[in-house]
């Protein structure tokens, strides 16, 4: 019965050291983004990756996107599953004083990979980048002298974006995103649970 004890406590204490090594290899600190992490973003957004012609007046636009950590330990980072919501309009004012307006709605789905090698230098830091695909719903009103012009209609959209988020405290930071999916320039406020 000593002998099994004996050898039940070195296996224990074998495991236990190798566990500590292997933390200690991958870094103890947790990254900023993990599996099972929330996070909802406020965002707004200039530049529209289509176009509408010369001098239109492009507003910015207001987003919300979520992320949800899905997938741990994919090479060195964390894959995330998540949305994308928002509104934007664009208007062009005619030298006669004709108006034309466009609001196009978003919503898509997205796709992150976000990096954690850094987490032992600073775990408040996540790079991410992904991809979005979705459907934008436009609307086109066109108020001239002669009348009214209404349209609409729906659009795919796809595109990629590489972002960093900061951490100020465990539930709250801001973040930025540069690339071509619903707007080229997001800057926003996340909250995370």
């Amino acid at each position: 019965m000593k002998k099994l004890f004996c050898l039940g406590l070195a296996a224990a204490t074998l495991l236990a050291g190798s566990a500590a090594q292997a933390q200690k290899k991958s870094g103890g600190a947790r990254p900023a983004f993990d599996v099972g992490d929330n996070t909802i973003g406020l965002a707004l957004g200039v530049g529209t990756p289509y176009s509408y012609y010369g001098g239109v007046n492009n507003s910015p636009g207001f987003f919300v996107n979520y992320d949800h950590g899905t997938f741990g330990n994919v090479g060195p980072g964390t894959i995330g599953i998540g949305g994308i919501t928002g509104i934007q309009t664009s208007s062009y004012r005619y030298g006669n004083g004709d108006r034309a307006r466009w609001t196009n709605f978003f919503i898509g789905v997205r796709g992150t990979y976000h990096l954690t090698l850094l987490k032992d230098k600073n775990n408040k830091f996540d790079p991410y980048g992904g991809v979005t695909f979705g459907i934008r719903a436009e609307s086109y009103t066109n108020d001239f002298a002669g009348g009214r012009g209404d349209y609409g209609g729906a659009h795919p959209f796809a595109g990629a974006f590489v972002g960093a988020k900061y951490n100020f405290v465990k539930n709250f930071g801001a973040f930025s995103e540069l690339g071509f999916d619903v707007c080229v320039f997001k800057i926003g406020i996340n909250f995370n649970f």
